[in-house]
């Protein structure tokens, strides 16, 4: 048994180490103090049993008196008075005790040289009975309750038991042999008669069975006495062991109890974070879709050239806000799973940001909103970054801008460069606005997923994603995204990017091209008709001959069906009934055939998670490319597999 738990030492020994070092010093004092409660009850009850068994001799010594036998050299009277005398001291030392055990008498140095005279008193009274007993050839009867009391009684420290029993043997043993053969003359104090005595007190201890009575009492009271105190503090560690697992087993339930409340709030939270993010959703879904939905029939039904091609840049439009909104959506899955990575690419810095100013341009004309940038004065130069989330990150911060800018108010994108070498390229990044405005208790909201400032003047609900995205990205690059701003004057976001400096990707621009695929077949395997015709729509405008299966099954067939090098590529969905995109890659791939293991592949899925990707390249694919298909990913693809 080891003691463990905060009030242990950092070595602690085993339990016989304990016992034989008898308490550690840490320990000491409190077992001192329970040992002395318990030698007070104890020695309480036994100055009770004292007084009643003195009580009970005294009342059968006067019903019948004892007569003096021959040989007696203690007189009957000694007896008597010792008996009163033990008696008295019984009585005035339960009381004390009990005031001791009350806790009237709290000095313990009183209380224990209380229990400690008592004890004493009372094996002192027994050992002058036992001498009173061998002198008058009565034997050593005392002597056993005695070694009794101090072996059983009282709760006493080895040592002190040992030194205790040992001595009352040697010394009744010294009385036997010093006694023995003495003789006198006994006068009976009634009569006056005279009796000669002889003590044979080691004739009458050392016949066999007193003798070994006498030896095995003696050795059993040292055992036990030995045994009882071991036991006592062997309870005591113990029961500081168990405290010690109490104390921290509360603690666990302690901690335990406290993380799962903490979780439990932080999934109340993330539940009314999600409901209010549905009830906002199905606003922004319907909302576009409601614009496709009108527009397509107006499409239907329209007679001029005009009206349609209104009708058709409103779809698409509303069809590029919807697929942002699902696009956050996945982003905030990946974030959140630790799956979202950067790419490295060569890009021009300048050229991309410029992108962005045409489209927000327009965006704030639409309202009526003045747009400044400061873009134009920047130099050329190409950095090594993810081209994509940069302009993802300043389309979130500028689309939140015009969103909460009332009519005639102005946005800005300012870009600074904060340091420039050779290799690195540094800049500061501000999207400012004269908008409603962000109170201060809402700010620390403002980045947490599905949460939202709120405003009387908010016209605008969203997703409460975009700047939870944002903050993320920017964080990803090494960077971090702060906020400043005052209700009814305005929000400025900012942020600082770093980027390795690259030669300007000349190839970059001709990869996003329509090539010329005339001659060239383009097998595709999609299940939805839809899909079908607007792949077909697609890649009509690179001339190739396109040929299509309903589902992986037909894919294979057709691919196993052709001559060798007839498809130049394969585009497979991948949730397709009888065989999906997977299977079909992994079966064409398989094929006993020189085209079958180098013919590019490329997955066309809505399913874009990192793990589709992954899956994909696992089936022996050479891409993904997620739908809705954007056309200059396309090109790009066709242009780097097909291309002169």
């Amino acid at each position: 048994m080891a003691i463990s738990g905060p009030a242990s030492k950092a070595n602690s020994p085993s339990a016989w180490g304990l016992l034989r070092s008898k308490i550690p010093d840490e320990y000491r004092e409190r077992f001192e103090y329970e040992r002395l409660n318990v030698n007070t009850t104890r020695m309480f009850a036994f100055s009770l049993f004292i007084v009643v068994f003195q009580i009970l001799l005294q009342i059968v010594n006067i019903l019948f008196p004892q007569k003096l036998g021959d040989g007696m050299p203690v007189p009957l009277d000694f007896y008597i008075s010792t008996s009163l005398g033990i008696l008295i001291a019984s009585i005035v030392f339960s009381l004390l005790l009990n005031r001791a055990r009350k806790g009237s008498i709290k000095n313990r140095r009183l209380q224990a040289a209380l229990v400690q005279t008592s004890l004493y008193l009372f094996s002192m009274m027994q050992l002058v009975f036992c001498t009173a007993n061998i002198l008058s050839n009565q034997g050593i009867n005392s002597y056993f309750l005695f070694v009794v009391m101090f072996s059983m009684i009282p709760v006493l420290p080895r040592k002190q038991s040992l030194i205790t029993i040992l001595g009352g043997f040697l010394y009744i043993f010294i009385l036997i042999i010093a006694c023995n053969g003495l003789s006198g003359v006994a006068i009976d104090p009634i009569t006056g008669a005279s009796t000669t005595w002889t003590i044979r007190s080691l004739e009458i201890a050392f016949y066999a069975d007193v003798r070994a009575v006498f030896f095995v009492v003696t050795g059993i009271s040292i055992f036990v006495s030995l045994l009882l105190y071991n036991l006592y503090v062997t309870n005591f560690l113990k029961s500081i062991e168990l405290e010690h697992q109490n104390a921290n087993l509360e603690e666990l339930i302690h901690e335990r109890t406290l993380e799962l409340e903490e979780k439990t709030h932080a999934a109340q939270i993330a539940s009314r974070a999600k409901s209010r993010f549905l009830a906002s959703m199905s606003h922004e879904l319907r909302t576009p879709m409601n614009a496709i939905m009108g527009m397509a029939r107006i499409v239907k039904s329209a007679k001029t050239p005009e009206k349609r091609e209104l009708a058709a840049d409103k779809i698409i439009s509303a069809s590029t806000y919807l697929l942002g909104i699902l696009n956050d959506i996945l982003d905030m899955s990946n974030i959140e799973s630790g799956e979202l990575s950067l790419e490295s690419e060569r890009f021009a810095l300048k050229k991309s940001l410029l992108q962005v100013v045409d489209v927000f341009t327009q965006r704030a004309s639409e309202k009526a909103q003045t747009f400044e940038s400061n873009i134009e004065t920047l130099e050329e130069c190409a950095v090594i970054g993810d081209k994509l989330r940069v302009k993802q990150l300043l389309f979130n911060l500028l689309d939140n801008a015009i969103k909460y800018t009332p009519e005639d108010g102005s946005i800005k994108l300012l870009v600074k460069p904060s340091f420039e070498d050779e290799h690195r390229l540094e800049l500061k990044f501000f999207v400012r606005d004269n908008g409603i405005g962000i109170a201060p208790e809402d700010i620390e909201r403002l980045f947490v997923v599905f949460e939202q400032g709120k405003s009387d003047r908010m016209q605008h609900v969203g997703a409460g994603l975009g700047l939870a995205i944002s903050k993320n990205l920017v964080n990803m690059m090494g960077g971090n995204l702060a906020v400043e701003s005052v209700v009814g004057e305005g929000s400025t976001f900012s942020f600082t990017l770093s980027f390795e400096k690259a030669t300007i990707d000349t190839d970059a621009d001709a990869l996003a091209t329509v090539p010329d695929l005339s001659g060239r077949r383009i097998l595709s395997a999609e299940d939805i008709e839809t899909n079908r015709v607007i792949i077909e729509e697609l890649l009509s405008e690179t001339n190739a001959s396109v040929e299509h299966a309903k589902d992986g099954l037909e894919a294979v067939k057709m691919f196993e069906d052709s001559p060798e090098g007839y498809y130049d590529i394969i585009l497979l969905d991948l949730l397709m009934p009888h065989m999906d995109g997977f299977e079909a890659a992994l079966t064409i791939r398989g094929l006993n055939r020189a085209d079958a293991p180098k013919i590019p592949m490329y997955a066309i899925s809505a399913n874009a998670y990192p793990e589709d990707v992954q899956k994909s390249l696992d089936a022996g694919m050479n891409g993904h490319i997620a739908k809705p298909v954007d056309h200059t990913t396309l090109m790009r693809t066709l242009n780097k597999e097909l291309g002169q």
